[in-house]
């Protein structure tokens, strides 16, 4: 994300950005596979969530439509009818990227060759109620929005994303599809154009400059309405133009800010509200095109080359999910920002739709609250409900309270009924029902150099979590660090004794601080590897600089060494040094062309243990 104070969703979606890119060079294990699972059903209930947001506000407005007076006379609200159209238009256009993203995602699957079948023995797809799908077309790679018309599949105002199950995936590591798809299986640098990577990002940067401007359309024509209301020489009509400033490549987060400020100083001196929202939503929507290769290998890489360059599968789909969720987040934003613009209006129930609006997620066990009320509600009267399931535990400022407890796993159907009396005192009774994922919680730890600890050495470590708000790491037998590992939170693990085992715990916290321990993951503890000479070649004729270094068969990265001295046996004789310099006169009575013994001193740097090791040298003239 770019700009502004990030949501800790934004900060989670930023972070498996910099996860994706860090795993290219890595051989990716299953326990990180797993994590990346994790991440995208994370971003499902998020996205839920957004979409329920969204359309709390829609609703909220429809039932401003039109209103009843004291005596009866039902009159409509222009304003409300101005908001309600643009809100339309909005959720238009964020279900026509929204499904070409997720167009994108049921492409990868039917890729590597996955049963998309909603009603096989482990299904992928999880269709929500009113949403269809023609699997068929997917055979088709050149799907477009003609192909689904033309067979009866709903395309718009579908808002929400095909729900999916990762773990059903077989071919989860699968990569070389997914680029080919994304148009970087020839080149990272400069995707196909022709290919679905160029589309996702011209798609992108169309929401992106279509949004704010529909919010703008919105304002104009409240601002033209208040103006007819008025007498016609006392109030000024502003029309506000949103031009997009096409924002695509910025130094940092800094030269990014500065940039959003003047592209949108005008906006915001003709609206200072209006044009923080939208500096806001664009800058959300926002990214970097090109940067240059941290490796320097190749030349500037594009961001559908830097994103989902040998990316697994569930990798790929969960940031599309995560692309998803931008659109679902700045729908919502701009949806708030509209329906406030209505203001309060009158109660009326001629639109009214009972509505439950729950957590996306629950964990097994947990007492778990949703709000059900009735849309476009007078805080004035509150409801009758009577639910299906679960407890009523309060009732107040026009909603009730209903608790339940989650099952073990799965999905959980929540139903029941909601009652209100009108003015006319007469009772509006409305059926609700919800969806409730039941996530499993899991966690999974991760050493990404290698799979031992060596004694004194620092090692990176990855705690992944899903379900929960905190996570805990701890280690009887080694101190572990936060620390910041490829941009993500990670960990530094240092193990103090060798030849032993280590029990790395891992647990986390709920929302409501409960403890959930995701078990232990056993690590052998080794001695530090030995160093070795540089080079056994020293001279007669100069002084020679001794340097030790790790052997090539250690992984280890970042490891230096420094020489403190050490001790030449020639014959029957033995000469002492101090420091990594051996004197050509130490030498003088070695012969040519012959080998000795020597032991060298070393301290590792970091450490003030000193450690030798035997040598041959070999002397030359």
């Amino acid at each position: 994300m770019a700009g502004g104070k990030e949501t800790p969703r934004q900060k989670m979606i930023g972070m498996m950005y910099l996860v994706l890119t860090a795993l290219l060079a890595l051989n990716v294990s299953k326990s990180i596979l797993d994590a990346f699972v994790n991440i995208e059903e994370n971003i499902q209930v998020g996205n839920l969530t957004e979409y329920d947001r969204g359309f709390k506000e829609y609703y909220k407005t429809q039932g401003k439509l039109k209103s009843v007076d004291s005596s009866g006379v039902e009159t409509k609200s222009p304003r409300a009818e101005a908001v309600f159209s643009a809100m339309q238009n909005i959720d238009k256009l964020t279900a026509e990227k929204v499904q070409f993203i997720d167009k994108i995602k049921l492409l990868i699957l039917q890729a590597i060759q996955e049963d998309l079948d909603p009603k096989a023995e482990k299904p992928i797809l999880i269709p929500d109620k009113g949403q269809t799908i023609n699997f068929q077309d997917l055979k088709n790679p050149r799907m477009t929005k003609d192909v689904i018309e033309k067979n009866g599949v709903e395309v718009v105002p579908f808002v929400k994303p095909i729900r999916m199950n990762l773990r059903n995936v077989s071919k989860k590591d699968a990569y070389d599809e997914q680029m080919l798809i994304m148009g970087i299986n020839e080149s990272i640098e400069t995707p196909k154009k022709e290919a679905e990577g160029f589309k996702v990002w011209d798609e992108m940067l169309d929401f992106r400059g279509k949004l704010p401007a529909l919010m703008c359309e919105a304002v104009n024509e409240i601002s033209k309405l208040s103006a007819d209301s008025a007498a016609a020489d006392s109030v000024e009509v502003k029309i506000i133009e949103f031009k997009d400033p096409k924002i695509v490549a910025y130094k940092d987060i800094n030269d990014l800010n500065k940039k959003l400020d003047g592209a949108f100083q005008t906006l915001m001196d003709q609206d200072l509200n209006l044009g923080e929202e939208i500096k806001k939503i664009y800058a959300g929507l926002t990214k970097n095109e090109k940067i240059p290769d941290p490796n320097g290998e190749t030349g500037p890489l594009h961001w559908i080359g830097r994103t989902f360059d040998h990316a697994p599968a569930v990798a790929a789909i969960a940031t599309l999910s995560g692309l998803q969720s931008e659109l679902l987040t700045a729908r919502a934003d701009a949806l708030t920002y509209l329906g406030a613009l209505v203001g309060g209006g009158t109660y009326s129930f001629n639109a009214v739709e009972g509505r439950a609006f729950s957590p996306p997620s629950a964990a097994a066990g947990a007492k778990v609250r949703m709000d059900v009320m009735m849309v476009a509600y007078d805080s004035e009267k509150n409801p009758t409900v009577v639910p299906d399931q679960g407890t009523v535990v309060e009732t107040r400022d026009g909603k009730a309270i209903v608790e339940f407890t989650a099952p073990s796993g799965g999905e959980m159907v929540l139903s029941g009924s909601v009652s209100i009396a009108d003015k006319n005192g007469q009772t509006k009774t409305e059926r609700y029902e919800t969806t409730v994922q039941v996530v499993t919680k899991a966690g999974s730890v991760s050493l990404p150099e290698m799979n031992i600890l060596y004694a004194g050495w620092p090692h990176k470590l990855l705690a992944t979590t899903a379900g929960t708000v905190s996570t805990s790491v701890t280690a009887a037998g080694a101190s572990i660090s936060p620390a910041t590992i490829n941009g993500q939170k990670g960990y530094t693990i240092r193990a103090n004794t060798p030849g032993r085992r280590i029990n790395v715990n891992l647990s986390g916290k709920d929302a409501d601080g409960n403890t959930i321990n995701f078990g232990s993951y056993p690590y052998d503890v080794k001695p530090f590897p030995m160093a070795k000479l540089v080079s056994q070649t020293c001279s007669r004729g100069s002084n020679t600089r001794l340097r030790v270094t790790l052997g090539a068969d250690c992984p280890l990265n970042g490891v230096t060494f420094t020489v403190t001295g050490g001790t030449v046996y020639i014959g029957a004789d033995k000469f002492s040094f101090n420091g990594p310099l051996l004197k050509k006169e130490l030498l003088r009575k070695a012969m040519p062309g012959r080998s000795y013994a020597a032991l060298i001193n070393y301290k590792r740097n970091g450490s003030n243990k000193t450690e030798s090791i035997k040598q041959v040298i070999n002397v030359i003239r």
